[in-house]
């Protein structure tokens, strides 16, 4: 059975959003993007979770499209799966706000796994060679932007790291020697009162 051809992108909508706005599908979905094919099995313990909880995820998973199956290996009869993308693009607005709160959902769960992640991260920082102690960075900015300089910084970070990706491992790919898979999460939001200003019209300026 030849390998499913893994695509670039899945772009969320109203439908398939309710494939994956649940944690443990977000989990799920990040383990086999990075760590290559998988079984229910091998998700549970990878994930301190039963089989059952994980073969239902899967499944649903499988029926949004989100992952596909993966030839089997070493001949026993489970069922292997793979990420049918290489990565998710994140809703646009009118998803994000529809009445059935699945947008805001979704973003909650990535904020979930994306803390996890950060806090193993920590927790693991004194078993790293010297070298990746050195490299880990964690940090943050304040700054002061309007939309369209916060879209424009965001824009150029994403292309930045494009060009780091231009031709990403497969998923469960031997590594360079001396190299690792590194996670680079950012997040860019108005902060505190600042989540609610709004800007006078022109119309309002001239009265």
């Amino acid at each position: 059975m030849e390998p499913p051809e893994q695509l670039s992108q899945v772009q969320l909508t109203a439908r398939n959003l309710r494939g994956v706005a649940h944690p443990l599908r977000v989990r799920m979905l990040t383990v086999l993007r990075t760590e290559g094919p998988a079984t229910a099995t091998t998700l549970a313990r990878r994930l301190n979770q039963n089989t059952g909880a994980t073969s239902y995820h899967l499944r649903q998973l499988a029926e949004y499209g989100f992952i596909v199956e993966a030839p089997s290996r070493g001949g026993r009869r489970e069922r292997w799966w793979q990420a049918a993308h290489v990565n998710t693009v994140v809703p646009d607005d009118s998803v994000l706000a529809g009445d059935d709160g699945l947008g805001i959902a979704y973003l909650q769960a990535l904020g979930r796994v994306w803390s996890d992640a950060m806090t193993t991260a920590i927790d693991a920082t004194t078993s790293l060679s010297p070298e990746w102690r050195d490299a880990q960075d964690f940090g943050d900015y304040v700054l002061t932007l309007t939309p369209a300089e916060a879209e424009e910084l965001s824009a150029e970070i994403h292309r930045l790291l494009r060009r780091r990706n231009s031709a990403p491992e497969p998923a469960g790919s031997p590594l360079p020697e001396g190299a690792a898979r590194v996670a680079f999460q950012f997040q860019l939001f108005p902060t505190g009162a600042d989540r609610h200003v709004s800007h006078p019209t022109e119309s309002e300026c001239e009265r």
